[in-house]
């Protein structure tokens, strides 16, 4: 016959208990996961995944679209690596009509833009670009993908490379790579020497 009384169980634990241990467990995963090894890990991930991201539409772009009003002499889509902490994104207008890239004169705004897009590099994540075995900062670098997609150079020779995304305050926090061959765009973990594609 039931009293409407409970009758303690010692076997088990209630529920106030059980939203305590809840809680520490929770702080705990929480400080864990703001450590500044994880913040600077997944802001590198971050850049170097919007980096990928714009190179690629770039190249997609490069190859689909063509000259408009704003842009009769369209030649491919850039990048114009600014500094380590920011780069615009353009449609490569040769005025001139010389087949080279004589610099911001000839970059136009992207369809629907009224100037070419900046994207600035959230601090402490730097970018750098491989120059032979050194790493080095990426000023007024340009990257451009003509009509067939291929990488080129501001004299429009052909253009591999290797940027380099990293935290420099947190040693111990993995560098990304993005490797742009002819074919293909990859992104990468820097091993020190070069971009071990995933």
């Amino acid at each position: 016959m039931l009293t409407g009384r409970l009758i303690p169980d010692d076997r088990g634990v209630t529920l106030v208990e059980l939203i305590v241990v809840l809680v520490i467990v929770s702080a705990v995963i929480i400080m864990a996961a703001v450590s500044p090894g994880f913040v600077g890990t997944e802001r590198v991930n971050k850049v170097s995944h919007e980096l990928l991201g714009d190179l690629q539409n770039l190249r997609h772009s490069a190859m689909t679209q063509g000259p408009d009003g704003s842009a009769t002499a369209l030649r491919g889509y850039g990048v114009r690596f600014e500094s380590e902490h920011s780069y615009r994104i353009f449609r490569f207008n040769d005025s001139d009509v010389n087949f080279m890239y004589n610099g911001q004169s000839e970059e136009a705004a992207l369809p629907g833009e009224s100037a070419p897009l900046m994207r600035r590099i959230p601090a402490p994540a730097v970018l750098k670009i491989k120059d032979n075995k050194d790493l080095v900062v990426p000023v007024d670098t340009v990257l451009i993908f003509d009509r067939h997609g291929i990488p080129r150079q501001r004299t429009m020779g052909f253009q591999l490379m290797s940027i380099i995304v990293e935290n420099p305050d947190a040693g111990d926090v993995r560098k990304k790579c993005i490797s742009i061959s002819f074919n293909r765009i990859r992104e990468g973990i820097w091993d020190g020497e070069d971009c071990q594609e995933q």
